[in-house]
């Protein structure tokens, strides 16, 4: 007799003959209602479109696409839409997150300092604190000595911009140009006119342009040290980043799995000691030029010294272009000066290239070192590039970032040598 587990079986269907063959049809009817249901929600989306988020559209997006993440057109989907939400979010938080990156930029570029102090066994802690004490009473000194002056010098340049074009166009038309102009059967009133309906304006535009610009700059430099001294999140953040920053470095690194982590590990100490070096470096060489050429302008009798010395420093991040534009503008400052002008502009020429020779010769070397090593060519086309996506501030991380870029195309090589080594 057939036992109960028989009987149960001969009563119940047949399994469908799957195997690997195409997917059964779908019914018309079940086609129809899928058909309506993505006209239902499309209308649902369209009407909810102006309260619909990004996080909704995530939310959607992982609904549809996390079940199906093992199939490859799915996955690549899916991290795709998690990766633009990644920038849609970053993007829109920045704001929040500039005193954290500010903070973190500072721990980063004084944390030598606090390893320094702990070799010779002093406690993080303690070190910390004086380090911390240290930058806000230099960073309190500069706002209350050194901005307002600066502020009120690049208003005084920005404001003469007119009279200082005024001035060149007189000493050009009293000079060799008028007599120039001469040769071609000008005479001397009309080429006067000339000069002054067409050189005028645009020399006074020209230099209003350079100097707003200017301005611009140092403004939006003073807007973040005003910032840094009335957000009090800033000093605190710091504080805890610099106490705790070889722990940050270690939760950084616990986020790379494990099996990457060593190389992960390797590949981000090279980077460090690039671009911490350079950034240190850096920033040091540009206070050390720009108090140079403000003391040096100040002796000479050139008008604006503190503006020019704040100038160079901020555009000595700038290779070769920085120099010319300092050189360039303090020379007109000097022109115009008042005094024995001819004196003023040639210790402003002498003082710039000797800077740019001693930089060369001694503060690079012994500062920046030789780890930041970018063929010219190569680093004018960068400075072009990152200023023209970026603007100013491509023009100050340009340096370090085709260094660093540099430095992972020649890993790159040295990995694929070792593997055609290998086989």
């Amino acid at each position: 007799m057939p036992s109960r587990r028989d009987r149960k079986l001969a009563h119940e269907p047949a399994p469908l003959e799957t195997g690997g063959g195409p997917p059964a049809p779908r019914a018309p009817a079940e086609t129809v209602l899928l058909a309506a249901g993505v006209l239902l929600i499309g209308l649902l989306a369209f009407a909810v479109y102006p309260s619909l988020s990004p996080f909704v559209i995530l939310a959607g997006l992982l609904f549809l696409l996390y079940p199906t993440r093992r199939e490859q057109v799915y996955n690549r989907l899916l991290w795709l839409g998690v990766f633009l939400f990644a920038v849609w979010f970053f993007s829109a938080i920045i704001g929040v997150l500039a005193p954290f990156l500010i903070a973190f930029f500072l721990a980063y570029i004084l944390n030598p300092v606090v390893v320094f102090l702990e070799r010779r066994r002093v406690p993080r802690w303690l070190s910390t604190l004086l380090i911390m004490l240290l930058l806000v009473g230099a960073v309190v000194a500069f706002g209350l000595f050194i901005i307002p002056v600066a502020l009120e010098q690049f208003q005084a340049l920005t404001a003469g911009a007119g009279a200082l074009a005024q001035d060149a166009s007189r000493a050009i038309e009293s000079g060799a140009v008028v007599k120039f102009l001469g040769r071609f059967g000008m005479t001397g009133e009309r080429a006067k006119e000339v000069l002054a309906q067409n050189l005028t304006p645009k020399l006074e535009e020209m230099l209003t342009r350079l100097f707003a610009g200017l301005f611009d700059v140092v403004s939006s430099v003073s807007s973040v040290a005003h910032q840094l001294l009335n957000i009090i999140i800033v000093p605190f953040v710091l504080f805890y980043l610099l106490l705790d920053f070889p722990l940050v470095l270690h939760r950084f690194a616990m986020l790379v799995p494990k099996k990457s982590r060593p190389r992960f590990v390797q590949l981000a100490s090279r980077a460090d000691d690039l671009m911490g070096q350079y950034f240190r470096g850096a920033i040091l060489v540009a206070a050390i030029q720009g108090t140079i050429s403000g003391f040096v302008l100040w002796l000479a009798g050139v008008q604006y010294a503190v503006v020019l010395g704040l100038m160079t420093a901020a555009l000595d991040f700038v290779p070769y272009v920085g120099l010319a534009v300092s050189l360039i503008v303090a020379s007109i400052v000097a022109l115009f000066s008042g005094g024995a002008v001819g004196t003023k502009v040639l210790v402003v020429v002498i003082m710039y290239l000797g800077q740019k020779i001693f930089e060369a010769a001694v503060l690079g070397p012994k500062i920046l070192g030789s780890h930041v090593g970018v063929h010219p060519v190569l680093l004018i086309l960068s400075l072009l590039v990152f200023g023209y996506f970026m603007g100013f501030l491509g023009l100050l991380i340009a340096v370090p970032l085709t260094a660093l870029l540099l430095a992972g195309v020649k890993e790159w090589e040295a990995a694929r040598k070792r593997t055609t080594a290998g086989e």
